[in-house]
This record gives structure tokens, sequence and C-alpha cells, in this order.
């Protein structure tokens, strides 16, 4: 929140000391409550709002204005956000900024990697604002977004130390069974080593699968495929073999095959992908991915057919468009089975 003071000039030249004050603390409400959202569903749909609020005319879905209103009446009673909708993507921004600010441990599936990645999926679709201050918090909330699912995403693949043996104590008591201390003296540095183990695992079944060269999902090689086609189809095949969301490393793999790298909006590469989209679809939960269209554009592409959405226009890269795949199957897929076992 360390921006507030320039955002809220989104809203008013000159915003008072109250002003500010007024949504600081509503923002501190906003972002402890979505931070305790253990539904991934619920914070999808929070995440979907909180994009949409920050793109476009800024005029915010109901349930989150509603939300942002009565929470900032608190402070500013004569609030609604009817007459300052912009309003609503200040807060919720900044929210979102306050929950993708804490450093991510190596678990790697917590409700703030949901939103880093549901976030950075939706906004990184979205098109570029004309009105300079709200791109700026738009792009704010993108980049972090980014840098959290990043860095969380090598954390969680970090290896464990393997701690040392504890004493074994070893107890007989007269008229009694023995007992042990084995699981306290053993425990960490059991849990460590299958931690490390799986991790192992994870690494060697992806590579094992970059060695193949072959689509399985496709059931066919992938070389000779078209180039969009071809990038796009590892992307949402490699999520498959990941235990946690995608890292850099994940990402460059997939890329590994690029080429031309030719331009296509949306239309363009369903297009290319043609009837194989329904089979790449199908690897993917098509119920979510349609009621959270916002935060997975390409995979409910695939799945419909439909390209009307906003950002669909926009020409990328096969290289993007395989990155978004991965990003995209990879929550997918951790949305529908959580995380791995490690």
């Amino acid at each position: 929140m360390d921006n507030l003071s320039v955002h809220m000039r989104i809203t008013s030249l000159t915003p008072s000391n109250e002003d500010v004050d007024a949504r600081r603390i509503t923002i501190r409400k906003l972002s402890a409550n979505w931070g305790k959202i253990t539904d991934v569903d619920k914070i999808l749909n929070k995440a979907e709002m909180i994009a949409d609020s920050l793109a476009g005319d800024g005029q915010p879905f109901e349930d989150l204005g509603l939300e942002v209103q009565e929470a900032l009446q608190k402070h500013a009673s004569a609030f609604l956000y009817t007459e300052s909708p912009l309003d609503v993507g200040v807060c919720a921004g900044n929210a979102a900024l306050s929950i993708l600010a804490g450093v991510p441990g190596t678990g790697g599936w917590t409700t703030a990697e949901v939103y880093s990645n549901a976030l950075w999926s939706a906004l990184a679709f979205q098109p570029n604002l004309t009105e300079e201050r709200r791109e700026i918090l738009r792009r704010e909330v993108l980049d972090l977004a980014q840098k959290r699912s990043r860095l969380a995403a090598e954390k969680a693949r970090e290896r464990s130390p393997v701690p040392d043996l504890g004493n074994l104590a070893v107890t007989i008591a007269e008229g009694a069974e023995p007992t042990t201390t084995f699981k306290e003296a053993t425990g960490a540095t059991i849990e460590a080593l299958r931690r490390n183990a799986a991790l192992d695992r994870e690494e060697l079944d992806f590579l094992w699968w970059v060695q193949l060269s072959r689509s399985r999902l496709l059931n066919r090689a992938f070389v000779g495929m078209a180039e969009p086609l071809r990038l796009v189809a590892c992307g949402v095949e490699a999520a498959g073999h990941l235990r946690r969301l995608p890292a850099d490393l994940h990402c460059d793999l997939v890329l590994r095959t690029v080429d031309d790298d030719p331009e296509l909006n949306l239309k363009e590469l369903i297009e290319v992908i043609g009837e194989d989209r329904q089979v790449l679809a199908a690897s993917c939960n098509s119920t979510r991915v349609a009621r959270h269209s916002s935060v997975f554009p390409l995979l409910h592409a695939l799945a419909t057919g439909e390209v009307d959405t906003a950002g669909a226009d926009e020409k990328r890269k096969a290289s993007i468009w395989a990155g978004r795949a991965l990003l995209e199957a990879s929550l997918s897929r951790m949305c529908d089975n959580g995380a791995g076992k490690l």
C-alpha cells in the first residue's frame, strides 16, 4: 500500500488525508478477509472480480462494489460505489497487492499462490489501458502477481536439508510393553528424504517427457505439427507432469522447439489448432474453466471455440501462447487435485 496516495489520484486530483486514511483501513480489512478464503473457486472468483475492476471502464461487479462499499462506509459514511466506481478498483487492487506482498514458503499451494497465478493469468490477457494512472495500478498488480508466482514455484522446489537422526530411547517398564521414541528420533529425517525424493521424481518425470518428444494427448510426435499447435500442446501436456505450479525452467523446456514464433490472435490460434483443440481441452476441468473464463481464456477457447473475449484480438507470439497454456493448465490441474504430495 506504499503507493496508495499515488493511486488515489485515479479518483481525485487532490485526495484529502481523510480520504487516503479511510481507504487504507478498508484495504487492510479487505486483504485480511480475502486472505482467509480457502475455497479455490471462491478465490478464483475474487481474483476475477479484482482483475475486472482494474480493467476496461472500471465498472466493478456488483458483489465486489457492495463489499468495498460496506467496508469503506465504516470510515466514509457517504461513499456509494455507483457514484465512484473507480474507488472500488483502487481498494481492490491495493488489497491484492497486500496479499501478494508476503514471502512465499516451500508449500507452493496457499491462498496467496492461487491469487497470484489467477491474477497473473487474468491481468496478462487484458488489453493495456489508455488511462495512464489506472494502467500503472493494473500493471503494478500484474507485475507483483507474476513475481510472486515465479518465486513461489522456485521456493516450492527447494530441497530440504536432511537432519541427523535424533537420539533413540527405549523404555522398559515392569509389567508393560516396551516403548520407544523411534518416530520422534527419525520423523524429521524421513520427512525431508521423502520430500526431496518426490521433487526428484517430479523432475525426472518431466525430463523423461521432454526426451520423449511425443504428445500422448494427441498421440503423435511433436515434430511435424504446426508450430503454434506444437507449443500450445506442449504447454498443456507439461502441466500434467508437475506437482506444483510451474517455474521458469518448466516454461523454458516447453519452449525448447521455438523456431519462427509467429504472432497470432486468439481466433487465428484456434484455427491453426483445428480439431485438436477438443482433445487438448478435454485434459482440463471444463466446468471450472467455463465458470472462470477470464482466468482461463485460452482453455475456455479450446473447449468452446469462443474467441470474443476482451484481449482476444491482440496478436501474441506462439511462445507467449505456450507459456499461457502451461500457466492455465497447471492452475486448473492444481485447483482440481491440490498440490502433489511431497
